[in-house]
């Protein structure tokens, strides 16, 4: 993406009250940045019809946040907003192929997705539908847990993104990541701070390149974790290289671990 803000945005809904707070977001990240917002609904082959009444509603919601009027009709509000919302419902066997090829299919560059916390063993067993979309379209995904706060009030659109984590690593180029995740921060916040996090024992080459890198020892989940909370971050931004060997398909990958337990959102962006 090299910086650019998100053009296209994919929501991939369930059409549950408990998506309501992702729905939230990716609505309030389309206004701030302009964006094409896709609310996507994946249904099983030969179901019956959508009911489209309880797709997230849109107008209502931007209404609440008293960005448009109440009476101000879906033409009305795009051209007010510089926004373009599109419901689309589509079939599919497996959610995850049926997200994989919409976001193919319409250039997405992010998606915004619900996931529950679930067991050690439940994520040993299997992986959630949220993670399995984001490997395979590989576009950056911003991860909400249900138990958690994000930074989008839901009723009122009110933003707080103050502080953003973004841990680097030796062996995956931060760069590009370190530009997307800056530019949708400042989208929704321009005063927003963009820290930098490396545990281990030396700085990594490239620390040159980028504002001030904090250096940490110690587990490198648990030491991510700890300086979260310390800096009150209200979303962890985590560049991602996919998973490696069978220690890490059983454990999974740094970033699922730290999506398992963080207090905050999760932005991961896929590096090349």
């Amino acid at each position: 993406m090299n910086g650019d803000t998100p053009k296209s945005i994919v929501h991939p809904t369930d059409l549950s009250f408990a998506s309501q707070d992702a729905f939230a977001h990716a609505l309030r990240i389309a206004v701030a940045c302009k964006s094409m917002l896709h609310i996507l609904h994946i249904e099983a082959p030969e179901t019956e019809e959508d009911d489209w009444d309880r797709f997230p509603q849109v107008r209502e919601m931007l209404a609440r946040w008293k960005m448009i009027s109440p009476t101000a009709t879906r033409a009305e509000a795009a051209e007010q907003l510089g926004v373009k919302i599109v419901k689309a419902s589509v079939e599919s066997e497996s959610p995850v192929a049926g997200v994989a090829a919409y976001v193919e299919r319409h250039l997405c560059d992010l998606l915004v997705m619900m996931t529950r916390p679930r067991s050690a063993l439940e994520r040993l067993l299997a992986s959630s539908v949220a993670e399995e979309t984001a490997r395979e379209t590989h576009v950056p995904a911003l991860f909400l847990r249900e138990d958690q706060k994000g930074f989008v009030d839901r009723e009122t659109g009110a933003v707080s993104l103050n502080t953003v984590l973004m841990p680097v690593e030796a062996t995956v180029s931060p760069l590009d990541a370190f530009r997307h995740v800056a530019a949708v921060a400042h989208c929704l916040n321009p005063a927003a701070d963009v820290m930098l996090l490396h545990v281990g024992d030396d700085l990594p080459l490239f620390e040159g390149l980028l504002p001030h890198i904090e250096l940490r020892r110690g587990p490198v989940v648990e030491t991510i974790l700890a300086y979260a909370q310390e800096i009150k971050a209200d979303m962890i931004a985590m560049p991602t290289r996919g998973r490696k060997g069978l220690l890490e398909a059983l454990r999974g990958s740094t970033t699922a671990r730290v999506l398992h337990e963080a207090p905050c959102p999760l932005l991961a962006s896929p590096v090349k």
